[in-house]
């Protein structure tokens, strides 16, 4: 009788179960719920989990299960394919296409999990993946939740990978609104391959902890009873109960050798088990598979090199015949060692673990060596196959090189760096052939930094240096400069550049431009290198018209032509080469990783957009987001969302800016910088500070608030957004500071174009408030000044219109009038009904109430329209002391919609199912039919047919 055998039923387990059985219903009712059942080796974990699965499987849930071993624990995904595998091989052809729609069949083609990969593999280490295999992931489980409620098992935590633990804790903080109960095992004990994932994991605020204690003396003497078929002496149950510390697992282990020494269970017999227990649980089972032929020993130490396998690569490589490998699994499964079912796997890891530390250092090397030439025979064995190479002793093996880089190459390709850095790091311990050892160093450094692993400044640093030659170095350095500028380290970057062009000969004019382009940026980004970013850009300058210019000189020109406030038609013709070339440098190129399409995409739409072509840059920026969905890049969706959400901000669509602000920061998972998040945080506090909600705009700032300090370019857009927030709360010193603040990081980075951020009008209406009107004339007429150098319409108007509220009379009532034609000239629409409510009133304090009234009216349209509701306030205001009585706006139809609720009925109305509108915008199905009710009644609507009709009408309702 095996010690699996002898527990029986669970015993003082019936507390815990019940508490598992109420979450199982709870996610038959619609409601997520997560389990962690917590406890020591043996302790009943496994049990207790095959009670739940038998009792969800009889309540007619599906059952999805993983443990993960030892070994695999760098098999990136291991978890996540033995969970949804099994459930995408056993449907139907019309099924798998439903459970792969959309975004889960992205992430199953990346994964190899039956979906169809959608990425250009020939780009693809170019491309980061891991957020949108999360993602998918999430949808495919969601999936899967749809056709009924799902019970997700692992067991055994402490050893899964860390890409499924990411995957885990992802899918947690979504689970509330699936179907589906989430339990996962674990020793507390045992830390794994990444123990502060599984700790966030287990921390959970939503996780249900069920802790398993040990049995206590009673359950031990039913145990005993059972197993020797008589009552035990209570002596001889308190020396079992101390030999196995109520471990159940082990007490089966103590009876299986009570039962083989023909022990009784007296008081005289409980020396016998003292003597017995002290005897390690390893000892024990080494002795009863002591006893079998040596085929069956032979057998048992190959299945635990393999951890677990099929019978035929077992007998391989425990070097048996098909005859004597069958006996032996018999033989073994006899003895309580293997499981009695295929594939051959032991009875518990305990018993693993044993057999496997039956084998000296060397033997257990070698065995693995031989163990990865048996599985690299399989074709779809290469991350199997290396993780047996990581167990062998380095020996300059080329094949093992070779290995151990095809797994991290496609662990790449599957959005897990951590993986990668693995196999990586023992590639190059092998060693590596010296040729091939910087190109290693180099992915194994994007590797770490991508993952935000310690190491990868050395391994890149090494990297540079032991570059074959100067086009290395050069790929190498602005691979090291772009991570740290990543990691806003902008000092490093721009040294380490320039100590890459420093290196370079006469003849390696094309690289030094390279290196320069890549620093200009960055060094707009530190007091101690922004001096030196005119002289940069002058030289970028002079090679500006050479043939052949690359994509990221040019990109870089576009950028820092805008920034210095040249004309803008210059810009426009940068802007437009460095697009042209980026595409005939994305069509011929083989797809370097380390010149990133999101950076030089990035700096050519931020130059359009400051340059005001917004009717190109909106197509531009639809087509990467799509691109970006389609193909799992995570950086340039980030990007797009961005700088989609910056235009919607400039053309005065608060909806549109609010939601894509918020669709980026509700993916948290999104691999993109942490300015990023800076970034659209800065955006959305602009749009909310905008819409009058100014709570949720001082809620929405408060977590990166101190961010906004930053004496860097890249915070500006978030402390001006402070500033803003600060002078319509009505802290006019506070918003002051802010907004000069920003001008004074402007100005040290070369940044002078007022169509970045126009500080000045903003720090000139501050000052007007305080009762300076000689400083915010002297800010204002500055700003018109640079405005009007730039040419473009929306910062010209902008400027005008502060001028004209800072000069007041006559002229300022000129230029009020030329701020309105130009801002209408812009399609800056919430811009333009500032400077006509501005005018309006000023008209009104002249009494010329008559032409007052029409331009306060409009602007209060504008304003309703917009969403604007601390404009339309004072245009209504306004309005009323003109004389008018403006009829009250009721905040029905269009005009009640909040932000989210106007874009998911947008993509209602374009056909789109509840689950893409979700899937886009990274929400749950339950929240996009939750708005889309509220959707329907504030429109009364009776289906979706009626959405498109409904907002084609945008005009506000009077009452």
């Amino acid at each position: 009788m095996t010690g699996a055998a002898v527990t029986g039923p669970l015993l003082e387990r019936s507390g815990e179960l019940a508490r598992i059985e109420s979450a199982l219903t709870e996610a038959r009712n619609g409601s997520g719920t997560f389990v962690v059942i917590e406890g020591s080796a043996g302790i009943g974990k496994t049990s207790l989990l095959a009670a739940t699965r038998a009792a969800a499987l009889g309540s007619g849930m599906r059952v999805l299960r993983a443990r993960p071993t030892e070994l695999e624990r760098e098999f990136a995904f291991g978890v996540v394919r033995q969970l949804f595998e099994p459930a995408l091989v056993d449907a139907s052809d019309a099924e798998r296409a439903e459970l792969l729609e959309g975004a889960a069949g992205v992430a199953a083609g990346l994964l190899g999990l039956g979906g169809r990969a959608t990425v250009d593999v020939r780009r693809g280490s170019e491309v980061d993946h891991s957020f949108a295999i999360l993602h998918g992931l999430y949808w495919l489980c969601a999936n899967l939740a749809v056709a009924g409620p799902l019970c997700v098992v692992v067991d055994d935590a402490q050893w899964a990978d860390a890409p499924s633990l990411r995957y885990l804790a992802f899918l947690v903080t979504r689970l509330e609104e699936l179907s589906v109960t989430l339990l996962v095992a674990t020793r507390p004990s045992d830390p794994g391959v990444d123990p502060e994932l599984l700790a966030t994991l287990m921390a959970a605020p939503s996780a249900d902890v069920v802790r398993l204690h040990p049995l206590t003396r009673t359950a031990v003497a039913q145990l005993l009873e059972s197993a020797l078929e008589d009552v035990p002496d209570p002596a001889f149950v308190d020396a079992c109960l101390r030999a196995t510390r109520g471990t159940p697992f082990l007490v089966g282990e103590l009876v299986v050798a009570l039962r083989g020494g023909g022990i009784t269970p007296t008081a005289q017999a409980a020396r016998e088990v003292e003597r017995i227990g002290a005897r390690s649980i390893g000892r024990s089972i080494q002795l009863r598979l002591g006893r079998l032929p040596h085929s069956a020993i032979r057998l048992a130490r190959a299945l635990a090199v393999l951890e677990h396998g099929d019978l035929v690569h077992a007998a391989r490589l425990a070097e048996l015949k098909a005859a004597e490998a069958t006996d032996a699994a018999d033989r073994l499964a006899q003895a309580g060692i293997l499981e009695s079912s295929l594939p051959l796997e032991f009875v518990h890891p305990i018993v693993r673990r044993s057999v496997y530390e039956g084998l000296s250092g060397p033997e257990r090397a070698q065995a693995h060596r031989r163990a990865a030439h048996v599985l690299a025979e399989q074709p779809v064995a290469s991350a199997r196959v290396a993780q047996h190479l990581l167990a062998t002793e380095p020996a300059g093996d080329d094949w093992t090189v070779k290995r151990l880089v095809g797994a991290a190459s496609a662990a790449s390709r599957q959005g897990a760096p951590e993986t990668e850095a693995v196999f990586l790091r023992r590639a190059l311990a092998e060693p590596a052939p010296p040729d091939d050892e910087p190109a290693l160093l180099l992915e194994l450094g994007m590797a770490e930094a991508s993952a935000g692993l310690d190491g990868w400044t050395e391994h890149l640093a090494r990297a540079v240096d032991a570059a074959p030659s100067g086009a290395a170095a050069t790929d190498a350095a602005i691979v090291l400069a772009d991570a740290l500028s990543r990691a806003q380290r902008f000092i490093e970057a721009v040294e380490v550049l320039d100590r890459a062009a420093s290196s370079l000969g006469p003849g390696d004019g094309e690289l030094a431009l390279r290196l320069q382009a890549a620093a200009v940026v960055p060094a707009m980004n530190d007091p101690a290198t922004a001096p030196s970013v005119a002289s940069r850009r002058s030289a970028l300058r002079e090679h500006v018209d050479d043939p052949g210019a690359p994509p990221e000189l040019l990109a870089a020109v576009a950028f820092t032509s805008v920034a210095a406030n040249e004309p803008a038609e210059l810009g426009v013709k940068l802007a437009g080469r460095a697009l042209l070339a980026g595409r005939i440098d994305s069509a011929d190129s083989e797809g370097r990783p380390w010149f990133s399409f999101t950076t030089r995409f990035s700096r050519t739409t931020l130059a359009l957009l400051w340059l005001e072509r917004y009717d190109q840059l909106g197509p531009l920026l639809d087509e990467s987001i799509a691109e970006a969905r389609a193909t799992g890049d995570g950086g340039r969706l980030a990007a797009g969302l961005a700088h989609r959400g910056w235009l919607a901000l400039r053309r005065g669509d608060l909806r549109a800016a609010e939601v894509d602000s918020r669709t980026a920061l509700a993916a948290t998972e999104l691999p993109a910088p942490p300015i990023y998040r800076v970034f659209q945080t800065g955006l959305l506090v602009e749009a909310l500070t905008d819409q009058g909600e100014l709570a949720a705009a001082e809620e929405t700032l408060a977590p990166v608030d101190s961010e906004a300090e930053r004496p860097a370019l890249n915070a500006t857009l978030l402390r001006f957004a402070r500033g803003r927030l600060r002078l319509e709360q009505g802290r006019a010193t506070e918003g002051l500071d802010d907004v000069l603040a920003v001008g004074e990081v402007l100005v040290r980075a070369e940044v002078v174009s007022p169509s970045f951020l126009p500080w000045r009008s903003e720090a000139a209406l501050a000052e007007l408030a305080l009762g300076r009107r000689e400083s915010a004339r002297r800010l204002a007429d500055d700003e018109l000044e640079l405005a009007r150098a730039f040419g473009t319409p929306r910062a010209r108007g902008v400027a005008l219109r502060a001028a004209g509220l800072v000069a007041g009379g006559e002229h300022g009532e000129l230029l009020l009038r030329e701020a309105v034609d130009a801002l209408e000239d812009a399609g800056a629409r919430l811009e333009r009904a500032r400077a006509l409510a501005d005018l309006g009133a000023m008209l009104r304090r002249r009494n010329r109430r008559t032409d007052a009234r029409e331009l306060l009216r409009e602007a209060l349209d504008i304003a309703h329209r917009a969403g604007a509701a601390s404009l339309a306030a004072r245009a209504e205001t306004e309005l009323r002391a003109t004389g008018a009585r403006p009829r009250r706006v009721v905040l029905t139809g269009l005009e009640s919609l909040t932000a989210s609720e106007r874009r998911i009925a947008e993509l209602a109305s374009q056909s789109l199912t509840n689950r893409e509108i979700a899937q886009q915008l990274f929400i749950t199905d339950r929240t996009v039919e939750g708005h889309l009710t509220s959707v329907f009644r504030k429109l009364r609507l009776e289906s979706r047919t009626e959405l498109a009709t409904a907002l084609a009408q945008d005009v506000p309702v009077s009452a």
